[in-house]
This record gives C-alpha cells, sequence and structure tokens, in this order.
C-alpha cells in the first residue's frame, strides 16, 4: 500500500508538471527553417574587414579625447573659478562619463566578447595585438584598456558567459525580475519603491555589478577559497551586493557562524582589491591642485578648495556613467513584454535564437550618433544571437534579423530606452511582471537535423 501511494504521489506529480508546460509557438511553426533563414541574413552580412577595425580606432580615438579633454576641462574650471567653473566642471564631468560608458559598452564590450578575434587572423595588421579576448583589459592593461568598477575577467565569466547562455533562465545573473524579488515582496508604498530605484540607477556598477560578477568568478574557479567556502545558508545564484554583503555577514555573526563571518569578511577584502584601482581614478584629480598648490603653481588661491571642487566633479562625472550605463544596459532584457523559461536549450538553437527575440530589446538604430549613445547596445537581438561580431556587422545585420523575425511571424521589440527602463522599473517594483513559459518550441518541434536535441546537450542541464 506504501509503496502504490509513492507511485501514485509521482505520477500525479508528473501530470501536474507537463499540465504546466506552455510554449509559445505551435505546431505549425518551422523551427529549422527560421533557424537557416537567420543563419543566411549572418551569412550575408560577411565577414569583419579593415573598415571594422578602423572604425573601433575611431571610438578608441573618440573616447580618449572625451576622457582625457574631460579631465583638463574640469581641471581648468576648478583653476578659473566662479560662474566659469560650473560650466567647464558640468561639461567636463558629462565628457568623462560618456568616455567611460563607451569603454565598456562598446569598446571592452565587443572585443571581450571575441568581436575582432577573426580580423587580427584575417587582418593580422589591421590592429594592436591586445584587441583580443583574453588579453585585453587583462592584467596591467585594465589600467590602460578599461579601468571601471567591474574586473574585466569577471565581467566576462558573469556576462558572456551566464547571462549569454542562461538568458533569462533561473541561472541569469542579470534577471532583473529575480533579482529583484527582495524589494517586491517589501511592505512598502509604491512610490517609495520607485524612489529606491535611483539608488541603483546612480551606483549600480560598484553597489550591484561589481560584486556580483566578482561572486560569479570566484564561483567559477571551482579551486578558490571562496568556491571551496561558500556558505550554505545563501543561494549561489542570489546575487551579492554591497547590501546583501552587509546583510550576510549580520545574520552570520547573529547566528553565531564565525565560518561564515570570516567567508564574508574574506570576500569583502579580495572585493575591495577589485574597486580600489577605480576609486583612485576617481580621486586622483583632487590631488592635482594640492601637489600644485604645494609646489607654489596653482594659479588660484586656494588649492584646498579646487580640490574638493574637483572630487565632487570626478565623484558626478561616475555617477552620471553609472546613469547613462543603466539606461542601456539594465533594461535590455526586462519588461512585462518579454519571457522568461524554466528549461535551459541548446546554444545556438532555434529555440536560442527565437529566445534572444523573445527575451531582448533593441532601441533606435542606425546612426553613428545614436549608436555611440546607446553604446551600441542598440543590437541586443542581433547580439545575442552572435555574441561575437563587430559594431559595424550589428548595425548591417539587424534589418536583416528583424525581416527573418517578421516572415516567421516572430516578436521583435524595438523601442525608445527611457520606455524600456520604465518597463525595467515596472517589473523590478513588482508592478509587472515578465511572461513565463518552459519554452518557446514544443519538444517534438526543437529538432536539429530531424533528430531529438539530446539531454547532454542543452546548456544548463
Amino acid at each position: 500500500l506504501f509503496r502504490s501511494l509513492i507511485v501514485f504521489s509521482c505520477s500525479a506529480l508528473k501530470v501536474c508538471a507537463m499540465a504546466a508546460e506552455t510554449y509559445v509557438l505551435g505546431d505549425n511553426f518551422d523551427p529549422d527553417a527560421f533557424l537557416a533563414d537567420v543563419k543566411a541574413a549572418k551569412a550575408a552580412v560577411g565577414e569583419a574587414t579593415e573598415a571594422d577595425a578602423q572604425h573601433l580606432q575611431g571610438l578608441v580615438l573618440r573616447s580618449q579625447v572625451l576622457l582625457y579633454g574631460g579631465h583638463m576641462l574640469i581641471l581648468a574650471g576648478a583653476a578659473l573659478g566662479g560662474a566659469a567653473a560650473v560650466g567647464c566642471c558640468l561639461v567636463g564631468a558629462g565628457m568623462i562619463a560618456y568616455a567611460r560608458c563607451m569603454k565598456w559598452t562598446i569598446i571592452g564590450h565587443h572585443v571581450s566578447h571575441g568581436g575582432f578575434d577573426k580580423l587580427q587572423k584575417s587582418h593580422p595588421d589591421a590592429l594592436p595585438s591586445h584587441y583580443k579576448r583574453g588579453v585585453f583589459a587583462v592584467g596591467f592593461r585594465r589600467f590602460m584598456d578599461w579601468l571601471d568598477w567591474m574586473l574585466p575577467q569577471a565581467w566576462d565569466v558573469e556576462h558572456n558567459k551566464l547571462h549569454h547562455y542562461y538568458l533569462s533562465e533561473e541561472k541569469d545573473p542579470d534577471l532583473v525580475e529575480q533579482n529583484f524579488q527582495i524589494l517586491q515582496e517589501m511592505p512598502l508604498p509604491r512610490i517609495l519603491k520607485y524612489a529606491s530605484m535611483l539608488l541603483w540607477v546612480f551606483t549600480w556598477k560598484i553597489v550591484y555589478y561589481s560584486p556580483n560578477t566578482f561572486k560569479e568568478l570566484q564561483l567559477s574557479r571551482r579551486d578558490s577559497w571562496l568556491a571551496r567556502n561558500w556558505p550554505k545558508a545563501v543561494k549561489k545564484t542570489e546575487p551579492v551586493t554591497v547590501f546583501q554583503y552587509f546583510q550576510h555577514s549580520a545574520e552570520a555573526l547573529l547566528g553565531g557562524r564565525i565560518g561564515d563571518v570570516v567567508f564574508w569578511s574574506v570576500f569583502f577584502a579580495q572585493w575591495m582589491g577589485v574597486v580600489v584601482p577605480m576609486m583612485a581614478s576617481v580621486v586622483l584629480p583632487a590631488a592635482w591642485p594640492l601637489l600644485l598648490g604645494h609646489a607654489g603653481l596653482w594659479p588660484s588661491s586656494s588649492p584646498r578648495e579646487a580640490a574638493w571642487c574637483l572630487l565632487a566633479t570626478s565623484v558626478l562625472a561616475d555617477l552620471l556613467s553609472n546613469a547613462h550605463s543603466f539606461v542601456i544596459v539594465a533594461c535590455n532584457h526586462s519588461g512585462e513584454d518579454l519571457y522568461r523559461y524554466t528549461t535551459p536549450c541548446k546554444a545556438h538553437s532555434a529555440e536560442f535564437l527565437l529566445r534572444c527575440a523573445y527575451s531582448s530589446a533593441n532601441f533606435e538604430t542606425g546612426s553613428e550618433l545614436i549608436d555611440t549613445t546607446y553604446g551600441w547596445l542598440n543590437y541586443q537581438v542581433e547580439h545575442h544571437m552572435f555574441p561575437d561580431m563587430t559594431p559595424l556587422q550589428y548595425r548591417k545585420l539587424q534589418p536583416l534579423v528583424k525581416s527573418v523575425c517578421k516572415k516567421h511571424g516572430v516578436q521583435y521589440v524595438q523601442q525608445n530606452a527611457l520606455r524600456r527602463t520604465w518597463k525595467m522599473f515596472q517589473v523590478a517594483v513588482g508592478d509587472a511582471k515578465m511572461k513565463r513559459c518552459t519554452a518557446l518550441v514544443p519538444p517534438k518541434a526543437a529538432v536539429t537535423g530531424n533528430a531529438p536535441v539530446a539531454a547532454d546537450k542543452l546548456i544548463g542541464g
């Protein structure tokens, strides 16, 4: 009788699980035809050429001019004082913020994805050799190529691997709806929940992205001390922010879990090694008036006031850079019109490419000014389909993929970034929910070469 009850219970659970399965595209959808058309669109774009190399070098030059020009401008403003200082410092802060965003979202992003690796082989003299995945911004090159709050190697693990290949699944570290679950459940007035989002807008790189990418890097290194001693009380898929660090430390201390207290102390100490260089770069402008004043070379009578002015301006530049990147990054895969999934899928299969469309949102595209301002993240659908392409290739690919989606009746979202940010806010505070499904294509339709997808070929399986 006991065995019969167990068998019955298991059967009932299986029936309930099967009943809960939902799919978006019906049996009449042809995944193989969609897959072939998307691949044909990519082939039509062709390989990267010297034009792509020249374009990258132009972007690098622009970012350098903005970065160093912005620092010179705020230095001049602090020296001049008066009304001129305000204008110089505000414009300079904007230039620095824009440059930092470019260095991450355009240059670091595409190079770290391997977007120029093939070009390095086909045209070895077109670009300096460090514009290559695994070399760019790694080690001492971080200080020359791309210095930010995140460690480039950590961002590579969190973004290039986990986010891209677990898109909108539970293991996606950037799943907004999941990451803001605590805020959604808080018994706070709605207006306070929305107001709290401003904190994330202006500080998200140091408060969330830096510690969380560092966590993912450590967990990927299974032999690291942090990976081997990860606290049992904390899920590995749970985001680690600065706030969670203090929360976990306090809970461990109050619970008498001394081992966990030691763990979070070590975690914080190692993470500080990641962010200290960026902290120094933010503080450094304030040192110039003091050094020059000590040598008698500062033009105004109060180098200390100038130092405080430069520190405030440098912090403002970082806050603006956070806000700029938040608007063009954080809302790419969140909104009540986008999907999340309960099952994994095979990389580069029809299901994989479909998820890139059903869980991503593009912004306006086409012109150099628009694309640069959006950090070339306005091609999210195409970028998630083929992460290792150059910016110019995405510009060519976008209308082709959009046409393929229209041909096959596949969702293709393209809206203004501010509108997408508002949709993300609604999901984050709990006023809206993302759509959910088991997968987009039913299992019997998800075939490659008429053969079922093997379980061991599933990513995340």
